[in-house]
Parts: C-alpha cells; sequence; structure tokens
C-alpha cells in the first residue's frame, strides 16, 4: 500500500469542494454519473473523446473534461 505524503494529500484536498452541490437535473450528463454506470468501461473511445483535452475540472470530484457541461462544478484550468 503505497503512502501519500503530506503535501500530496493537502493537494487533493484543496482539489475537492465538500461542501459543493450538483444540479441532479443535469447530473445525468457528468463524468461522475457516466463512471458510476460504467461507461468509461462500456465506450472507451468515446469516454476518451469527453475528457481529452481538458480544459475544465469539477471543483466536486476532481475530474477534467473537455467541455464544462460534463462536469458538476466546473471551474477553468
Amino acid at each position: 500500500m503505497e503512502v501519500m505524503s503530506n503535501e500530496v494529500l493537502t493537494m487533493a484536498c484543496q482539489c475537492v469542494q465538500l461542501g459543493s452541490k450538483c444540479d441532479t437535473e443535469l447530473h445525468t450528463r457528468h463524468l461522475c454519473y457516466f463512471i458510476s454506470q460504467g461507461f468509461n468501461l462500456s465506450d472507451e473511445q468515446e469516454y476518451r473523446a469527453l475528457v481529452e483535452n481538458a480544459r475544465y475540472r469539477c471543483d466536486h470530484c476532481g475530474r477534467t473534461a473537455k467541455s464544462d457541461a460534463n462536469l458538476c462544478v466546473p471551474v477553468p484550468l
């Protein structure tokens, strides 16, 4: 088991905003929903198209995507 340094843990915590909420009406278009449904495994090429050349990061989960529409709390990179 790999142990993370305090610096890495601090950076990881800063990437996730625990109090942020997702608009549930649009949640089925977000990467976290796609991954929970196994989309990243069942259609790897289509998933890769959503995340390659990412321009946004989700302030909730830390995932990155090309379009802000695919993230719960998008912030520009």
